[in-house]
């Protein structure tokens, strides 16, 4: 296998942060604003800054020389083709008010894009990951290889989607006019898309994500059959508004209908 001993390590790491949040479980809580505007709010909180010093640990001791991006911590440059990516707790509203479906995500990038990827749930005790050939979800230590909806029928999908704020009203409104009953707006993070690769949503749609945010979710979603790029066809390892679709011909049909969206 390819990059055999880093997905060794990112299958190890479900387990290892699991204990450490059942330690840190018992500590109080501490949520602060990073938003610099007081009409927004972007919390972070200590089990934030916790988990990423957490996994920068363990990759550091094993890849000294690879790059790491993370959301809490200053970047750290590569000394080789390979870079971490780290999103401590995607979810950190759902974190806070006590929902279970924040995550840890991880992944490897080889020359800017990403091969292998991590999704680790604790509160729903279960992990999605890829290898090179294959996506899986394993839930108390039960795999279940992913495969990705085949429905290219626009009119008869599953959507969700999120924008974050970064649209107007008026805009939100036209895009999800133009979808119709078929879209639902949805703040799961990054289960949307595991439940893309779970084939049980045709597609996900999302505004103004940062490259920790979608980069562990790449290899997932590719290797379960889907696609996935910007708004403006374009690889999505940077971030930015983010379409995911279970199969080549869905994703260019909501493309099409993106398309005037994507003008400023």
């Amino acid at each position: 296998m390819i990059y055999k001993k880093q997905f060794q390590l990112l299958k190890s790491l479900p387990k290892k942060l699991n204990i450490f949040f059942q330690k840190k479980s018992f500590s109080s809580l501490n949520v602060k604003n990073k938003s610099k505007s007081l009409k927004d709010y972007d919390p972070v909180t200590n089990f934030d800054r916790n988990f990423e010093k957490f996994i920068r640990k363990i990759i550091k001791n094993k890849f000294p020389n690879d790059g790491i991006i993370g959301e809490e911590f200053p970047h750290k440059q590569s000394k080789n083709s390979f870079s971490w990516s780290i999103d401590p707790i995607d979810g950190t509203r759902a974190f806070v008010i006590g929902a279970p479906t924040w995550s840890n995500l991880v992944s490897l990038s080889y020359k800017g894009f990403s091969k292998i990827g991590l999704a680790n749930f604790p509160d729903l005790d279960k992990f999605y990951i890829n290898d090179d050939k294959m996506s899986y979800v394993v839930k108390r230590n039960k795999k279940k290889v992913l495969k990705c909806s085949l429905e290219k029928n626009i009119k008869k999908i599953k959507m969700i989607g999120n924008f974050h704020g970064t649209l107007t009203y008026e805009r939100q409104r036209n895009v999800i006019k133009k979808f119709g009953w078929t879209f639902r707006l949805a703040g799961f993070d990054a289960l949307n898309y595991c439940l893309l690769a779970e084939g049980r949503v045709d597609a996900v749609i999302e505004a103004n994500l940062k490259p920790y945010d979608i980069m562990p979710l790449i290899p997932i979603i590719r290797k379960s059959g889907g696609i996935v790029t910007t708004w403006n066809n374009r690889a999505p390892e940077r971030g930015g508004n983010i379409i995911a679709s279970s199969n080549i011909v869905l994703h260019k049909k909501i493309l099409k209908i993106l398309k005037p969206f994507t003008k400023k």
